[in-house]
């Protein structure tokens, strides 16, 4: 019997038959090898943004039980800083920007770029997106289910906005830490040294004046947090912070501040002679002092407040570096001149309370056009009362 094989003819209609095919199934297989490159690169992205969060959420807890130790997570983080925190793989962090939480991220991964949106990463080259409101913006806030406040924005925060209230909580002032307060935490403020005193300053805390904080905000149950602001919070608002930041010196802009701002007071006399915190303010202008003055809205209302004994300034919640300021009990406050001063922790003569608060976009009603000084009875409601 003959064999007969394959004719030219056969043998073409096959080979035309598998290009057809391959024609066919090639782009579909590098298409779900795409997928699946752009599933992994998602998938890695978001791995990196879940890293970052539970990082900076266990950096948070050393912070607290540790005030010596140096955070990461915080504003000015760099794309670099995230090597720290997750193992990136083959991933490459694009942008990121942080301030009391993780604001934007952009990753690249696999060949593909992925971005931040909703709280979770999806693929594409986003912009950041703008935010609604700026740093010092007057905002007009929920407080509670009767309450409205006046906020001066702090930070932008995704939907949570950071502020600080438009005026000093009304009840008068009150000390730091009082000295019964300092004792029934453990300390003996008639018989410490200077050097314990500001330990312990440091360990226990604003506790008089968190109290009163506390007591006069209690039904502000539409805030997520509050708290009495950080000394570097208000100073970076300024224009010499700004300078600190440039020449990398903000570590040490506590021992800075207090002498580079001291020194300008005593050697103007224009300064040292006047009389109130309007008068003060633009004689430290006129001196050439401008960068050390906080924005005008940052200690708005101290004089015009219409509560007697609200006092000239409020507190911040950070203690003096006794080794690097010298002053063993005494804490940062912002006076009405516009600057940050230092009193005694333990006196309640000039400073009252003034709450940086959290609340979300969708507590805020309306934002508002500030006038150089805010009436209580032109704008919001009464701190404490309904609106």
């Amino acid at each position: 019997m003959k064999k007969k094989g394959f004719t030219l003819i056969e043998l073409l209609a096959v080979i035309i038959i598998l290009a057809i095919v391959a024609l066919i199934a090639t782009p579909i297989i590098l298409d779900v090898v795409e997928d699946a490159r752009k599933s992994a690169g998602l998938s890695e992205a978001n791995m990196i943004y879940s890293g970052i969060n539970n990082y900076c959420a266990t950096e948070e807890i050393k912070v607290q039980m540790n005030s010596s130790y140096t955070a990461i997570c915080k504003s000015g983080m760099l794309t670099t800083d995230v090597e720290k925190m997750v193992n990136l793989g083959n991933a490459e962090v694009l942008e990121i920007e942080y301030s009391d939480k993780l604001t934007w991220l952009k990753v690249k991964s696999n060949g593909h770029t992925y971005s931040l949106q909703d709280n979770a990463m999806v693929e594409g080259n986003l912009d950041k997106p703008e935010a609604k409101y700026a740093v010092g913006d007057l905002l007009k806030v929920q407080v509670s289910d009767s309450e409205t406040q006046n906020i001066y924005v702090l930070e932008v925060n995704g939907d949570e906005i950071v502020g600080i209230l438009d005026r000093n909580l009304p009840g008068g002032t009150v000390a730091w830490i009082s000295s019964s307060d300092y004792n029934s935490s453990g300390g003996n403020w008639n018989s410490d040294s200077d050097e314990v005193k500001n330990q312990n300053l440091y360990e226990f805390g604003p506790i008089t004046a968190l109290a009163a904080m506390n007591e006069r905000t209690s039904s502000w149950n539409k805030v997520t947090k509050k708290y009495l602001p950080e000394a570097p919070e208000i100073l970076r608002l300024t224009e010499y912070y700004k300078e600190l930041e440039s020449s990398g010196e903000t570590a040490n802009w506590e021992s800075k501040y207090d002498t580079d701002f001291g020194n300008f007071m005593t050697s103007n006399e224009s300064v040292m002679n006047c009389s109130s915190g309007s008068e003060c303010r633009e004689a430290i202008i006129a001196a050439g002092g401008a960068k050390y003055l906080l924005p005008e809205w940052a200690t708005i209302n101290l004089e015009t407040t219409g509560d007697s004994s609200a006092g000239n300034g409020y507190w911040t919640r950070t203690p003096m570096n006794y080794s690097v300021v010298s002053y063993p009990d005494c804490a940062w406050g912002v006076h009405d001149y516009g600057y940050l001063f230092s009193a005694g922790v333990a006196g309640s003569v000039y400073a009252g309370v003034r709450p940086v608060i959290h609340i979300y976009e969708s507590n805020i009603l309306s934002k508002l056009e500030a006038p150089e000084y805010v009436n209580p009875d032109d704008v919001g409601g009464e701190i404490g009362g309904a609106s």
